[in-house]
């Protein structure tokens, strides 16, 4: 074929129902049928070898959408141009991050496709236990990077409604037929570091019978939750966003109503509450109105743990929002263990802040006014290098543990620019010195815990052997 002018508007123009069927549960496979419409609608045929000179040249174009350079590298396989296929598919995951019919084609592209049977017998707790609040109201039973699939609305619909809807429990029928068709084999630790236990490895009662009877609607609602429904910040990290995010007083009273009439029947029969994975638990107005009225949850037993930056919270703010006895985690995100890449990777921030309040925190841990303290690092270009340095920092002020997370594309950089910080891929010029860095003895678990780079952990231990 020869690509037409209007070629790359066409394919375009099908991004958005690209991304509303990885979004669904109705149909596990309409990403891939949209795929195969799109090819039979826009180029009249099939996708083959003859389609990959237009198709690659069309997405040369930087506005190249996931559908664009889906069918593109599809071509190029077909045509036994795999590496060419292979960059693609990270340019498209760089716009589409999360979707599963991407993540399974670059798998496959590169060689380690993805095995339908692999969890058969395995148990995930999350789609019987938890849920995950996102911004504009969507629930999920976890991270959406993990499972991208909603299960309702915090706007639409109400706590019992949401939790046992039709999408919840199709999803949780997933997970009893070994599928686990709705969730990301990349991104989700358990999967991707095959941490899942067994059925017959289950300890808890509730979740043996949970599994013994593959049910899919739950009489009790969640045990966890995890609020990330209100991105308000007081940093503006680039893996994460390109400016300062702040609620208006309009948006925080609607969200305050909302955590009145849905959130805290949420959580009555609750026993962890987790704040926040989106922003900042104490940079935002709405997570810190929650945080006041938690007594509106009736839930005697419930313990939080605070996700944060670390900034905000000085002791003086712990005593105003009276957290004393109610904080089991504190998980500190700081992404540097040095003062002048700190400011460049952690926007708004001043180191010296940031390391006056971890000595406080070294306090509440060291009392046992906390059940657990950890350091959270995000892993790119800027700073692969301090992952030793960032692990002793962690030892220095008492922790108990740090988590690295590979960088995720969050619609922040554009496919080229997020090429250059992804120091997991490897095409990256600096990737072999990341794998040098990963063979540090500095950096071995269970002190030093990684999400979301098991392939360069098994590509060095590889090669160091």
């Amino acid at each position: 074929m020869t690509a037409s002018p209007d070629l790359l508007d066409r394919l375009n123009a099908l991004d958005r129902a690209f991304d509303a069927a990885n979004r669904q549960a109705d149909e596990p496979d309409a990403a891939v049928r949209l795929l195969e419409r799109a090819a039979e609608n826009v180029l009249g045929n099939r996708v083959g070898a003859e389609d990959h000179e237009a198709l690659e040249r069309a997405c040369t174009d930087r506005r190249a959408g996931p559908v664009a350079l889906a069918l593109a590298a599809r071509a190029a396989l077909a045509a036994g141009a795999r590496e060419t296929a292979v960059a693609l598919l990270r340019r498209a995951q760089a716009r589409a991050a999360n979707h599963l019919t991407l993540q399974r084609m670059l798998a496959e592209a590169e060689e380690r496709p993805e095995r339908d049977d692999a969890f058969a017998d395995r148990f995930c707790a999350a789609p019987f236990e938890n849920i995950e609040t996102q911004p504009g109201g969507d629930v999920h039973f976890c991270c959406p990077a993990w499972l991208p699939v909603p299960i309702g609305n915090l706007g639409a619909q109400s706590a019992g409604e949401i939790w046992n809807s039709p999408a919840a429990q199709t999803i949780r029928a997933s997970i009893h037929d070994g599928s686990y068709r709705f969730c990301s084999r990349t991104h989700c630790p358990k999967l991707s570091g095959d941490t899942l236990p067994r059925n017959e490895e289950l300890t808890k009662a509730s979740q043996r019978r949970v599994a013994q009877a593959r049910a899919t609607a739950m009489e009790d609602g969640p045990r966890k939750i995890v609020l990330s429904h209100d991105r308000s910040c007081n940093l503006s990290c680039p893996s994460c966003r390109k400016d300062l995010i702040l609620a208006r007083r309009p948006e925080q009273a609607a969200m305050n109503k909302m955590a009145d009439e849905v959130l805290f029947p949420l959580m009555r029969g609750a026993d962890r509450l987790r704040v926040t994975a989106s922003g900042d638990p104490f940079g935002s107005a709405h997570f810190q109105y929650v945080l006041r009225h938690l007594d509106r949850a009736h839930a005697p037993h419930l313990k939080l743990d605070l996700q944060t930056n670390g900034v905000l919270l000085t002791p003086a703010l712990w005593e105003r929002l009276k957290l004393e006895g109610k904080v089991g985690m504190l998980l500190v995100s700081a992404d540097a263990a040095r003062a002048e890449t700190y400011a460049v990777l952690r926007r708004g921030g001043r180191w010296d802040d940031l390391r006056r309040n971890l000595d406080f925190f070294a306090e509440l841990r060291g009392a046992g006014r906390i059940d657990l303290f950890r350091l959270d690092f995000v892993v790119q270009s800027a700073n692969f290098r301090e992952m030793p340095d960032f692990v002793q920092l962690a030892r220095a002020v008492g922790c108990d543990g740090v988590k690295f997370q590979m960088i995720r594309s969050w619609g922040t950089y554009s496919p080229e620019e997020f090429a250059t910080v992804d120091i997991s891929n490897p095409a990256h010029p600096d990737h072999d010195a990341f794998l040098g860095v990963l063979r540090d003895p500095v950096l071995r678990p269970p002190f030093a815990e990684f999400w979301g780079m098991q392939r360069a952990l098994a590509d060095a231990r590889c090669n160091a052997a």
